[in-house]
């Protein structure tokens, strides 16, 4: 029998569908809420296979029947699919559903929809959904992913069936990322930041990653000596690596990841750090500063993430940053 990723992730979770299923418990509509990378698609995609295989064996879909391979190829024609077009999930794809709720399944009586980053719904978009999640009809299933419960309309969640998916093993996580091919030194470094095996090897395309780190490490290295060329390292060597929103949040991530390690390891705590490759380094630079000014410098970058998140631009979040911890790390007129 084939092995789902679904059932490696979350056994448990998946343990309990098998269950509802096979006691005729299963909802219309489910919301699954779980970080990057905890298995919600994976699990989405089991409960899509199970509902169509042709030959459940064991409570298991067999993932290879012409059903499930549709399934898993993408190119179900009573699988519907709503994904976020830049920030948001507007009316205009909502409306898209609704016209597919109002078809029958091309192929049979059940039909699956999945939403996902359904916190990205507009508030438009959410309350164009409530009619069709309170009465779907027979044989339609609504499945709604986000990773962000809080973000969700209430209205939507008490609509729903709420799925908590439980947190991956730090030993799951690491072997999700080795098989990723994130390099060793990369993987603590990797897990500051995501659980996500597939969006780690997006990062890691062209070597982007690792790129990454080393700007934000050469960056880190001239801040917290105090030398105004960290100002320039912003436009020469950060701002070319953020070309996409998401990069611009990873490289802020990474700054806040550093600082963090620094605080630690000036509070003499070793365990647990993400840039354990520069472990030595790191030790070197943190101890030279008072344990105030990394607190300081620490706190900062905080304040400078929440800044990218209101659409200001990269470059003008990274300078001022550099500028407010040279300004704490070497204060005018003192040491």
């Amino acid at each position: 029998m084939v092995a789902f990723q679904a059932e490696l992730l979350q056994p448990q979770l998946l343990a309990r569908m098998q269950r509802v299923i096979a006691q005729g418990e299963l909802a219309h509509a489910y919301l699954l809420v779980g970080p990057s990378g905890s298995g919600k698609l994976a699990l989405t995609q089991w409960l899509t296979m199970r509902l169509f295989c042709e030959h459940v064996v064991a409570g298991q879909p067999d993932g290879t029947c012409p059903e499930c391979q549709r399934i898993l190829s993408g190119n179900h024609p009573d699988v519907v699919i709503a994904q976020a077009e830049g920030r948001q999930i507007k009316v205009d794809q909502v409306r898209h559903l609704k016209a597919e709720f109002t078809k029958t399944g091309m192929e049979g009586q059940t039909k699956v929809f999945i939403i996902e980053a359904a916190e990205k719904l507009t508030v438009s978009a959410a309350n164009s959904l409530l009619k069709f999640i309170e009465e779907p009809g027979p044989g339609i299933y609504i499945l709604l992913l986000t990773t962000n419960k809080n973000a969700v309309l209430p209205t939507i969640q008490s609509r729903t069936q709420v799925l908590e998916l439980l947190p991956l093993s730090t030993e799951a996580v690491q072997a999700n990322l080795q098989a990723a091919g994130v390099p060793p030194y990369l993987q603590p470094v990797m897990l500051g930041l995501t659980t996500d095996a597939q969006l780690a090897q997006a990062w890691l395309a062209d070597d982007w990653f690792q790129k990454a780190v080393a700007a934000v490490w050469q960056w880190f290295k001239a801040v917290s000596q105090g030398q105004a060329l960290a100002f320039v390292q912003v436009a020469t060597d950060l701002v070319p690596l953020a070309n996409e929103r998401q990069q611009a949040q990873v490289l802020l991530d990474l700054m806040t990841l550093l600082w963090r390690d620094a605080l630690l390891v000036k509070n003499g705590v070793q365990a647990g750090l993400h840039f354990q490759q520069w472990a030595a380094e790191l030790t070197t630079q943190s101890q030279a500063l008072p344990a105030a000014r990394v607190l300081a410098a620490s706190e900062l970058t905080l304040e400078c993430r929440k800044l990218l998140d209101q659409n200001l631009n990269f470059q003008t979040v990274a300078e001022q940053l550099t500028l407010r911890q040279l300004a704490v790390i070497k204060p005018e007129g003192g040491r």
